[in-house]
């Protein structure tokens, strides 16, 4: 891991392997989430309710 790993999101200190970071898309876990698999296009979804992904930080 990198010290100089900020979320592109966030702007907060990523703690991920480079790879893991790279494959999140220099994000969060949780950031990539609500960037690109949130799906706030389902009626009645809001950011913070779970969208039905079983990875959805806000079902956990």
């Amino acid at each position: 891991m990198s010290e100089e790993q900020t979320c592109q999101r966030c702007g907060e200190t990523v703690e991920l392997e480079t790879e893991d970071f790279e494959l999140f898309e220099r994000m969060h876990p949780d950031c990539f989430h609500f960037a690109f698999e949130h799906d706030l296009n389902k009626p009645g979804i809001s950011a913070d309710e779970n969208c039905g992904d079983d990875a959805c930080p806000v079902g956990v």
